[in-house]
């Protein structure tokens, strides 16, 4: 089966209402980059009618391809499963929500060609969405940056132009808790950002506040350890103080016979946060253990349940 130069990898998960106009506007792109191209569709268990639509439109083109995976196993991993099957040796990553045009693979292939770079990606400014949506997103990428040893750029989007060498070393990247926001900065090569504008077309987002909270979590141990080395600290200098507060009440209460930190309150407040403390710590060490335990049981990451299409990407 002849290569492809150019793949076009999304995914679906209720993406029933953007779906057919995505896949036109994405053919009319890669043909404007690349007459050898082919689409790779990865249906995430999407619990509408998003699969049957992809499926039609793919019998009557033979370079879409639509991987089937056996339930939903998240966004990232279906984006993973989606450059496991592209072929090409350039391949463009972007969602089918339409809130990125695929018109963009244009502006990408020539960024790409100019700058002599491995990787085009596009990053936004946040604008949209609630205030609340977009502090708590500011918030997030701040702190990954703080706590982590690999830095990415704020905000950034899936959308994305890459070369067959950097795809293949992000494939062989084996983390079972996948988070692409981190694992995209950290194989290295060059990258090059470009500022895309973002339009919001879901009303309701499909990561609830739970999920981001999850993944906010998740992202963090998976690319730091500090947060250990951040309870360490904490109660070293616990340990520390108390040490220094024992000392001079032992002092004032031999020497002068004066009495300090009687009464009620101070043992109760003392108690409840030395406790807090001690769950809060626990539980530092929970996640990271949790990590662990995932990475461990060495799961796939992903179920392929059927391949459909695809025959000739010529």
């Amino acid at each position: 089966m002849p290569q492809p130069e150019l793949s076009v990898v999304t995914t679906l998960y209720r993406s029933a209402p953007y779906i057919e106009a995505f896949l036109a506007r994405a053919r009319a792109a890669a043909e404007a980059v690349s007459a050898s191209h082919e689409i790779v569709v990865v249906d995430d268990g999407s619990p509408d009618d998003a699969l049957e639509i992809a499926l039609r439109v793919a019998r009557a083109d033979p370079r879409i391809r639509v991987i089937e995976l056996s339930r939903n196993f998240g966004h990232h991993a279906a984006i993973l499963a989606g450059l496991t099957h592209a072929r090409g040796e350039r391949v463009f990553l972007v969602d089918s929500d339409l809130e990125e045009p695929p018109e963009l693979l244009i502006r990408f292939a020539e960024v790409l060609e100019r700058e002599g770079a491995d990787v085009v990606y596009g990053h936004h400014d946040q604008r949209v969405g609630s205030r609340a949506r977009q502090w708590a997103s500011g918030l997030f990428w701040r702190l990954f940056n703080l706590l982590s040893e690999t830095r990415t750029q704020e905000n950034i989007c899936h959308v994305r132009l890459m070369r067959r060498a950097y795809v293949q070393a992000l494939l062989s990247l084996p983390e079972r808790n996948i988070f692409l926001g981190g694992l995209y900065a950290w194989p290295g090569f060059r990258q090059v950002p470009v500022r895309v504008e973002r339009v919001i077309n879901r009303e309701v987002s499909t990561y609830d506040f739970k999920r981001r909270l999850a993944l906010a979590l998740r992202s963090i141990v998976a690319f730091s350890a500090r947060p250990l080395h951040l309870v360490f600290l904490v109660g070293s200098s616990i340990a520390a103080i108390s040490l220094v507060v024992g000392l001079v009440v032992l002092a004032l209460r031999l020497l002068w016979g004066k009495e300090m930190l009687v009464g009620f309150a101070s043992l109760i407040l003392s108690i409840w946060f030395l406790g807090g403390l001690t769950i809060m710590s626990l539980g530092v060490i929970g996640l990271y253990i949790a990590q662990l335990y995932t990475e461990t049981k060495a799961r796939p990451r992903w179920l392929v349940r059927r391949i459909h299409g695809g025959e000739d990407p010529s």
